[in-house]
């Protein structure tokens, strides 16, 4: 993790950065929510003044209120007497996230419940989450994490923070002790713990200590650590001899090995004179490549890497990733492969790969072009009006036109019996025709529900997605995310679809023939016929 900036947006949040911070209202009552030494009617009010805000105030209140840790107790108190509901919040995930942020980053808070909302942060919203914690918090107070993980809690933001190069190296070699420490499954040993043995630039006895932790918890799993520092020559000798001791315990033969190397090994003292002119030089390298690069080659990298990105967007849209045998399994009525295929169209619209290729593309071309507006070629028109309009069924069309098929089909039968007469049986003949009608009617829902499948499939693949990139094309970043929402919207609506398949596919479409007008003879056949059901 190179980056040590602010991210503009975080996962499932299109609240930017500089609007993820309280207010100074909201502030000092969340703070005033947290004081111990506060009468209880200063913090009760505090609470409920979050709770009527709601969104993100209330959001960061509950967090608060419902955190574990040494708090905990006294703020559930002070939630009793607010009587205030946290146990249903009405905040959205999206205003959870924000919420988190103004807790990690509300200096009058207890260290102990920033640290607790930084984790939460960094848990589940990948790097991003991480650097938004790393910026919320002092940067070089983080040695918390070592007793963290020692307590159960963040390891996985103490993976982020022991791997993160821009981290101070003590802090980082602390958290990983922590890791090394912990019980981990038999043969596991954390990528992260690896990397900080072999870390060149660590102090040798700080590698050590990883390695004696990991040997101590489970030693054959300490067996390539160990190893790792027996054949480093910056190691220093004394401390690659205490390896090599750990190793005649977990596997001698390994031990023997690391012995005899030890020979032919350079000096710790030359080892790191070698390795200083390596750095050096390396960084030399790239400084004179740096000073080679024209304007020329850095252009031409970033128009690579804005059409790599116009390529995958466009790519996300075809046919070939948006479900392209829709058609042939709703046609075939394989309604397992259709379940899938629309499960297939949803994943793709929604994944948030293509938000963020979005806010890439944004600040590649702002750097490429500066401010100039995007090309006037492409100004959207009446095809991307029309992408924005999808087709739409309800259950209240579906049934009507279940209704409109079930009297074609009465008329249709009442033209053939004026035509050629009745059957002998009369009312043998209704019961037919009826149990005729309704299994055409159910036929027909369900081709009904079909069509608007392959109609949202074809939109999307044909109108609404082209839209999307062609506005992406011209730099008209605000009417690409217009789109991406109206996408979304049609994946909300090709599984409304697919439930109103289903239901279709149970429904009893039974329909009164009675509610249809009908000439003097027939009516009084259909009302002999209809009294002879049994009573609903």
């Amino acid at each position: 993790m190179g980056s040590t900036g602010r991210p503009e947006f975080l996962p499932g949040c299109e609240v930017p950065a500089h609007s993820r911070k309280p207010n100074d209202a909201t502030l000092k009552c969340l703070v005033r929510l947290a004081d111990e030494s506060l009468a209880d009617h200063w913090r009760t009010s505090s609470l409920e003044a979050c709770n009527i805000r709601g969104g993100p105030a209330l959001a960061a209140a509950s967090f608060i209120v419902l955190t574990p840790g040494p708090w905990h107790e006294d703020l559930q108190r002070i939630l009793h007497l607010s009587r205030v509901q946290v146990d249903r919040p009405s905040y959205s995930a999206s205003e959870y996230t924000v919420g988190l942020c103004y807790v990690a980053g509300a200096k009058g808070l207890p260290a102990g419940l920033r640290h607790r909302a930084a984790d939460a942060l960094a848990h589940g919203r990948d790097d991003l989450g991480y650097l938004e914690a790393r910026y919320l918090l002092p940067r070089n107070s983080w040695d918390w994490l070592a007793d963290a993980v020692r307590d159960g809690w963040a390891l996985w933001t103490a993976h982020l923070f022991a791997a993160d190069e821009t981290a101070p190296l003590t802090t980082r070699m602390q958290v990983g002790l922590a890791l090394a420490e912990h019980k981990h499954p038999a043969g596991y040993v954390p990528e992260v713990v690896e990397q900080l043995v072999a870390h060149q630039s660590a102090p040798s006895a700080a590698r050590l200590a990883l390695a004696v932790a990991v040997a101590k918890r489970a030693p054959k799993d300490a067996v390539g650590l160990l190893c790792r520092l027996a054949s480093d020559p910056i190691v220093q000798a004394g401390h690659r001899m205490q390896a090599i001791g750990l190793l005649d315990e977990a596997d001698p033969a390994k031990a023997e090995e690391m012995r005899a190397l030890q020979t032919r090994l350079p000096s710790s003292q030359t080892a790191r004179k070698q390795r200083r002119e390596a750095v050096e030089c390396a960084e030399k390298e790239a400084a004179a490549r740096r000073d080679r690069e024209t304007p020329e080659a850095a252009v031409e990298r970033l128009d690579s890497k804005i059409e790599e990105l116009l390529g995958d967007l466009r790519g996300r849209g075809s046919a070939d990733s948006l479900a392209d045998q829709l058609d042939d399994h709703i046609a075939e009525e394989s309604w397992e492969e259709v379940i899938q295929d629309v499960a297939d169209i949803c994943h793709v619209i929604r994944d948030e790969e293509v938000a963020s290729s979005l806010r890439l593309l944004e600040v590649l071309t702002q750097i490429r072009y500066g401010n100039r507006p995007g090309s006037p070629m492409g100004a959207p028109g009446s095809d991307e009006l029309g992408a924005r309009q999808f087709p739409r069924l309800t259950q209240e069309g579906l049934n009507e036109y279940a209704r409109t098929e079930a009297e074609r089909a009465w008329a249709f039968w009442r033209e053939l019996v004026e035509k050629h007469g009745w059957d002998d049986n009369q009312l043998g003949e209704l019961d037919r025709q009826d149990e005729e009608v309704d299994q055409n009617v159910r036929d027909c829902v369900e081709r009904k529900t079909g069509d608007h499948l392959r109609e949202l499939q074809q939109h999307l693949v044909w109108e609404l997605w082209p839209s999307l990139a062609g506005a992406a094309e011209r730099r008209d970043y605000g009417t690409a995310r217009e789109l991406l929402a109206t996408a979304r919207l049609l994946a909300d609506e090709a599984e409304n679809a697919l439930t109103l398949w289903k239901t279709a596919s149970a429904e009893n479409y039974a329909f009164d023939p009675l509610t249809m007008s009908w000439p003097h003879e027939f009516w009084l056949v259909l009302e002999k016929w209809k009294k002879g059901w049994p009573v609903q």
